[in-house]
């Protein structure tokens, strides 16, 4: 199906905007307290969930260019939320360890995250639920998708 320009394509691309804008700001303001923000908490979540878990996990994990994360993970080590531990299969590689900071940290990370599904999809049935997680999730794949063939082809 093939829309015209203006019409549908554009609120989607709106309404996708919306939803980023309004979540980073929500995860702002409650993670504000705890020192973070909403382009960090994710790291401490991978790191208490995946403890000694390597940089290069965090690249294949949240598709973000390394030097985003390593600027990140820089940032949590000097906050005091994880160790960057040489790692002994491989010595170029650091892995991560969270710190007792970051431990405390988590459940209330979890708890605000859980709060703003709990909020935005109230009303959705388990099933609506459901499906957008599929529908995100894939469009999200098809995304990566496309500018990873792009990158091959250097055409972007």
């Amino acid at each position: 199906m093939r829309l015209k320009i203006g019409g549908e394509i554009v609120e989607t691309i709106k309404w996708l905007s919306v939803t980023d804008r309004h979540t980073k700001m929500y995860l702002d303001k409650r993670l504000e307290p705890l020192g973070l923000n909403s382009s960090q908490h994710m790291f401490v979540l991978m790191i208490c969930e995946e403890p000694g878990l390597s940089q290069e996990k965090m690249f294949s994990s949240f598709y973000l260019h390394p030097s985003n994360i390593t600027r990140a993970i820089a940032a949590l080590e000097k906050q005091g939320f994880l160790i960057r531990q040489p790692n002994p299969a491989d010595k170029r590689t650091c892995c991560l360890i969270p710190t007792d900071k970051a431990k405390e940290t988590y459940p209330k990370i979890k708890e605000i995250v859980q709060s703003w599904y709990d909020i935005v999809l109230e009303g959705f049935t388990v099933e609506e639920k459901r499906l957008l997680d599929r529908l995100v999730r894939r469009t999200g794949q098809a995304l990566l998708d496309i500018m990873r063939e792009e990158a091959r082809e250097n055409k972007f």
